[in-house]
């Protein structure tokens, strides 16, 4: 006979998840708990190139999200001759200090370097500090966005909850790189300005097609263009207002007043 176990909802489920250690990880971060004292979801913020972590913490505890702790995690590789700014993977020819062409093969070997940190970054959050991979979302600007959708259609931890790239693709080495399955099946949104310097609209329309050729048919894949807007953050309310409605409709919530109800109870068979 299946046994059953009942307890009471509120002391089934803790409010506060384990802190990432240091020194289980290849990577330097900040994390800081949910300003609501409930980490129930975790946003990875990944910086763009030649920034640091430090601007994206102060922004993941601006955006004030429900129930969702954040982690800011700092690009791998100094930019060279370049201190405090860095990079996720080679970006400028060391001779000549141009940008490296696409597809040059330092390019993917730096990227595959950082998806290796990354992976062991997940795996110590999942399986250490116990958070569970669809509560998991990442946002990344640049060369933080092409980790952030790294991540989520190649990394070893699957089923990741949602990604925001702002004005990052996948490189082009990576359109014909292997799944490891059918493909990522959650949530995406990349935004971009129409007049992003670095990537123009048809270019980017047709990244995009790629991208979802490595999603599976049930993911919730979309792109929108920014009118007036460079290579940038965001900075208007019109982008703002995408990328709010996105977390307020892919996070998860827990429903405390329902948990602490003294009827209310959890069972597990």
């Amino acid at each position: 006979m299946q046994s059953i176990h009942v307890q009471k909802a509120a002391s089934a489920i803790k409010n506060k998840a384990a802190l990432p250690d240091p020194k289980k990880v290849d990577l330097k971060f900040d994390y800081s708990p949910s300003q609501d004292g409930i980490d129930h979801n975790l946003l990875i913020l990944l910086h763009g190139l030649g920034d640091s972590k430090t601007p994206f913490t102060r922004l993941g505890q601006q955006l004030k999200l429900p129930q969702t702790a954040i982690i800011s995690i700092q690009g791998p590789e100094e930019v060279p001759y370049l201190d405090g700014c860095f990079q996720w993977f080679p970006s400028f020819n060391l001779l000549t200090g141009e940008l490296l062409p696409p597809g040059h093969p330092e390019k993917m070997k730096g990227l595959l370097n950082t998806r290796s940190k990354i992976n062991k970054l997940l795996e110590h959050l999942v399986n250490d500090c116990n958070w569970n991979p669809p509560n998991i979302f990442l946002f990344g600007f640049s060369q933080g966005g092409t980790v952030a959708l790294d991540t989520a259609l190649f990394g070893k931890v699957r089923n990741l909850g949602g990604i925001i790239s702002i004005s990052g693709y996948l490189l082009e080495e990576q359109s014909t790189d292997s799944r490891i399955d059918e493909g990522y099946p959650g949530y995406i949104l990349i935004t971009q300005g129409e007049r992003d310097e670095t990537m123009n609209k048809p270019i980017a329309e047709t990244k995009f097609k790629q991208i979802k050729k490595l999603c599976s048919s049930s993911a919730e894949v979309s792109q929108a263009f920014i009118p007036n807007k460079g290579h940038t953050m965001p900075s208007t309310e019109q982008e703002w207002r995408l990328i709010h409605t996105f977390f307020g409709k892919n996070m998860p919530r827990r429903n405390i007043e329902l948990e602490n109800m003294s009827g209310v109870y959890l069972v597990n068979q």
